[in-house]
């Protein structure tokens, strides 16, 4: 069994990590991360960002990998990019 899908982690996870509304900025502050320590570390990027606003891993990887993100990510850069 591994660390991250131990019960122990689970619950205290659960006790600890209260809901936060800075899922967004978690995510960015975890691509600024990602920037620095290169992608091949994405996943101890997602960790610290997930320590420091108090987010769960699982939730973040899920916000990620979830479609309506990347395409609303897609339309904002490219909207940036226009103005």
């Amino acid at each position: 069994m591994t660390i991250s899908k131990s019960s122990f982690i689970k619950k205290y996870q659960e006790k600890i990590l209260e809901p936060n509304l800075n899922i967004d900025d978690a995510i960015a502050y975890a691509f600024k991360l990602t920037d620095e320590y290169g992608i091949n570390k994405i996943n101890q990027a997602i960790c610290e960002a997930s320590v420091k606003f108090g987010i769960s891993e699982e939730l973040l990887i899920e916000k990620i990998n979830d479609a309506s993100f990347i395409l609303n990510e897609r339309k904002y850069h490219e909207w940036r990019r226009k103005s």
